[in-house]
């Protein structure tokens, strides 16, 4: 699919002042003011992530009294059940809160919901099981935003809930005990961006530090950054400050789970990023919630015992091949469905159901159609007379409030601007085709829609060497918000080009760029290679990284579009 290239429209004033203060790179100094980063203040926050700069904990609207219900349970031997969700937010959240709860000498259980059985979220038939097992107290961590119905059923059972979640809010809250979710009205918090691990960790280090202990909260960090990276937040402000330290303490963990699904991931004594624990650690973890019983990653978070820690690793790494096999069958029957069934060239939001799906996979093949087509997807498994789905957008698209416009439509729904999952009637789904064609089109126009690649800067032979390398990673950790920055290098000649990878569907090339010869690799492109000769011109966006070969490091371009020279 062609892309359209775009350089940032920032205004680059502070260009000097940053470069003066810094005495960085002017590629360097771009790409954090391309990313808000505008200011010799605002830069000497950025780098600053020391973990003295989080906010008071207390700021959060609903802590004082959230605190102080937690500790009475504790005090009165209460039994206090955990919450979460089947993804590596919910499943982190669930981790860290039990492990706190325990050291402060709670009584303590956790739930988390079986996603094909039960759905995301509260449900009633979980709350009569945690009225079986004798809580008296609920904590939701990652959830329980919108459970009115449920957090009324608790607390007629004399169950009380308290709610930490960081989804977008109703004008109406359920009526719980306490709520801490930074996007609650009159919620001053400074931050809004947290994911629902970093609300829960906010929530331990108000308890910690009421107990006179705050330095506890930062032994968690590593499980902390594992489930703010998967989820997707921004990663600025707090979020940078937590993954930041996380990182470093992921690599020094006394954590035998973490220990033992780095050494499945062939990770060990390795430099970490978040391309590490997006792409490698944490599909492990979620693969369990996917296909299988979330609650053994709680176990393998929360085990003193390596052998075990091992034995669970090893069966996520398992599941993880199961769901990788599972997602590409669905891929298939979507594409063919597709290709079937929709004129691509018309709609404006594909809308794919089937009986034959697995509910737990259909959100990885949604973010790849969208990545593939570039449309909005709602893709649902069909289970009689409900269908489960997953949504995903693409930038201009608020995905969530489309569906907030047409809730009537859905028995449930949650998610945010770029994604969310429902339950639908199945003889509804029609009617979602068509109401969400509309919003596409009344939001984005008529025109076919082509990916936009935001390019930083242009690139000149002086700025590819390993010193911009060193200086780009200052900017780390890359992520939503803070993504890679990448440039457009013009005017390259190819010298060699083959197809790498399992399926072929990579290049390996090298290009001259009038002074030196550079080894590039060109993720999904292997496509391109027969128009690639030796000799052909070429401009390319790219991001440079350094390659470490037999013991010889050297720069690499990473391309991730590439534009003939006629």
């Amino acid at each position: 699919m062609n892309k359209r290239w775009t350089a940032y429209n920032k205004n680059m004033d502070n260009l000097g002042l940053i470069l003066n203060e810094f005495q960085l790179p002017e590629i360097v100094v771009r790409a954090m003011i391309n990313r808000g980063i505008d200011t010799v203040q605002k830069a000497r926050e950025f780098f600053n992530t020391d973990l003295s700069t989080l906010h008071d904990p207390y700021l959060l609207k609903g802590m004082e009294q959230t605190v102080d219900r937690i500790f009475r349970a504790v005090r009165s031997k209460e039994k206090i059940c955990v919450y979460g969700d089947y993804d590596v937010d919910g499943i982190t959240s669930v981790a860290i809160m039990i492990k706190a709860l325990r050291d402060l000498g709670a009584d303590t259980v956790y739930y988390i919901p079986n996603r094909l059985e039960e759905g995301y979220g509260l449900n009633l038939c979980s709350i009569d099981k945690i009225r079986e097992i004798g809580a008296d107290l609920i904590i939701t961590v990652d959830c329980g935003i919108k459970s009115y119905e449920e957090v009324e059923y608790a607390r007629g059972l004399g169950i009380e809930v308290i709610i930490t979640d960081h989804h977008e809010c109703e004008k109406e809250l359920p009526d719980a005990l306490s709520i801490i979710n930074p996007h609650q009205p009159g919620c001053c918090y400074p931050f809004k961006d947290l994911a629902g691990v970093g609300v829960a960790f906010k929530l331990i280090s108000a308890l910690f530090s009421r107990a006179g202990n705050s330095a506890y909260s930062e032994k968690l960090l590593d499980i902390v950054s594992i489930g703010t990276i998967a989820d997707v937040v921004p990663l600025l402000g707090e979020n940078r400050t937590i993954v930041k330290n996380g990182l470093v303490k992921i690599q020094n963990t006394n954590n035998h789970g973490i220990k033992a699904l780095l050494r499945v991931c062939g990770l060990r004594d390795r430099e970490l990023n978040t391309y590490n624990v997006a792409f490698m650690l944490a599909p492990r973890i979620n693969a369990a919630g996917r296909i299988d019983d979330a609650g053994e990653c709680v176990e393998l978070l929360l085990t003193d015992d390596a052998g075990r820690a091992m034995e669970i690793a090893a069966k996520l790494d398992s599941d993880n091949k199961k769901r990788q096999a599972i997602e590409n069958e669905i891929l298939n029957g979507a594409e063919a469905m597709i290709g079937e069934t929709v004129d691509i060239d018309r709609d404006k939001v594909l809308v794919l159901c089937s009986e034959n799906w697995h509910v737990g996979v259909i959100g990885i093949v949604a973010s790849r159609l969208v990545e593939k087509f570039y449309l909005p997807y709602f893709i649902m498994a069909c289970v009689g007379e409900f269908s489960k789905g997953s949504a995903r957008s693409i930038p201009g698209f608020n995905i969530f409030s489309a569906m907030t416009k047409h809730e009537y439509l859905f028995e449930r729904y949650g998610g945010h601007e770029m994604a969310a999952g429902f339950t639908i009637r199945t003889e509804r789904v029609d009617e979602l085709r068509e109401k969400m064609n509309s919003e596409v089109e009344n939001a984005l126009g008529k025109d076919r829609l082509m990916p936009e690649v935001l390019v930083d800067f242009k690139l000149d032979p002086k700025d590819v060497n390993l010193d911009i390398v060193k200086k780009l990673k200052l900017m780390e950790p890359f992520g939503t918000g803070n993504p890679i920055p990448v440039f457009v290098y013009r005017g390259l000649t190819v010298t060699s080009s083959k197809m790498v990878g399992n399926n072929n569907n990579h290049l390996s090339l090298k290009v001259f760029d009038g002074e030196k010869e550079i080894r590039c690799i060109a993720f999904n492109l292997g496509n391109m290679q027969k128009t690639l000769q030796i000799g052909k011109k070429i401009d390319i966006i790219c991001s440079i990284e350094n390659n470490i070969w037999n013991g010889t490091e050297s720069v690499q371009l990473n391309i991730k579009d590439i534009k003939l020279i006629n």
